[in-house]
């Protein structure tokens, strides 16, 4: 199977986010960047985690994938993808970000 590869701006992040659209965001950093600050919501799989505990993620909602500056999630996106998942990837991963949807801790 082929999967399409999309990746979106954070602006377009913060647009989805605005209407509520039903996606669910996945940060792939570790443990302790995510208790510095993440995307509102997201849910933390570490990047070396993920051949783990992909199952914990839904197969009926978009999967918005991020990490520090994109490479991790852009194949975490391929990887998941040809799981059956729909994904895509954060470009420039949350050091890009500059929407209004981070928490800092």
């Amino acid at each position: 199977m082929k999967c399409p590869y999309y990746m979106i701006r954070w602006d377009t992040l913060d647009r989805w986010l605005d209407r509520g659209e039903q996606v669910l965001l996945v940060d792939l950093r570790s443990r302790e960047e995510y208790g510095r600050g993440h995307l509102k919501g997201a849910r933390n799989i570490p990047y070396e985690e993920l051949g783990d505990r992909y199952e914990e993620l839904p197969k009926d909602r978009l999967l918005v994938c991020y990490c520090s500056r994109g490479a991790q999630s852009m194949r975490a996106c391929g990887r998941l993808c040809h799981m059956g998942y729909r994904t895509v990837n954060l470009a420039g991963g949350v050091l890009y970000y500059r929407g209004k949807y981070m928490e800092t801790f």
